[in-house]
């Protein structure tokens, strides 16, 4: 009878206090928890970093087709560069929409990575969007057909067979969401005094992971660090020196 009276009591006893077979306990669900959401706070950042880098190397090959555009460009038009926006009007003369004939597929006007919202509509007229941009890119004003830090004329570096080394003389970089680019689409390095944290506020020059886009005269692209573009030993901006600084500096 005793016997009996331990087994009921053992019975009552496991069923009360024991969780049914194959149940969590709220320790283990709180450590199960806590390892997910250690493990989300060491993947995410990993996560974020692969997305930046799927869109650098989306604007990478953005850069690549303006190279292989402004190639088809000079072949018929005797090796000039197309015009920025400096000293003409016409939205269809502009280099970007130029470009955009010669080639296979639509170019960016945007980086994957621009984040900003004050685009322009083409479709509107230009004079009633003042605070916006043209696009994420920029192209190098000594290269335009007009530049008049080489005289008042037609600047000889438009045409690329001028360019002393085209392999090292960037034309077209990556340009930052600042008051600079409002209806704008070149960036003039003259002014840049040889002073590179003066001259890199004209450069999206962290978008991508602490580097940016370039493209260079003879059509290739490249993912630099400013500094490697614009340093005290050597400068790949000005046409008639690059990669060397020109004598005036």
């Amino acid at each position: 009878m005793n016997d009996r009276k331990v087994s009921i009591a053992y019975y009552f006893c496991r069923g009360r206090y024991s969780s049914p077979a194959g149940a969590f306990t709220l320790i283990e669900l709180l450590v199960v928890i806590t390892i997910i959401a250690l493990l989300v706070s060491i993947l995410m950042p990993a996560l974020g970093r692969a997305r930046k880098q799927a869109q650098a190397v989306v604007c990478l090959s953005n850069m690549r087709q303006m190279g292989l555009a402004v190639q088809a460009y000079m072949v018929t038009n005797n090796g000039y560069l197309p015009p920025s926006s400096c000293h003409i009007t016409d939205k269809n003369k502009w280099w970007l929409n130029l470009l955009a004939k010669y080639t296979g597929q639509p170019l960016l006007l945007r980086c994957p990575s621009d984040k900003a919202e004050n685009f322009v509509d083409w479709d509107k007229p230009l004079a009633e969007q003042q605070d916006c941009r043209y696009s994420s890119f920029a192209v190098n004003s000594l290269l335009d057909p007009i530049c008049f830090r080489y005289g008042a004329g037609k600047n000889r570096y438009n045409r690329v067979d001028q360019v002393r080394r085209p392999n090292y003389c960037i034309w077209i970089s990556e340009a930052p969401n600042t008051e600079n680019f409002l209806l704008a689409d070149h960036l003039h390095p003259e002014s840049w005094g040889g002073s590179p944290e003066y001259a890199i506020t004209f450069i999206a020059a962290d978008r991508h992971l602490g580097k940016s886009n370039y493209l260079f005269v003879d059509g290739h692209a490249a993912s630099l660090a400013f500094d490697e573009t614009y340093n005290e030993i050597q400068c790949y901006w000005y046409p008639e020196s690059a990669p060397a600084w020109p004598s005036d500096f």
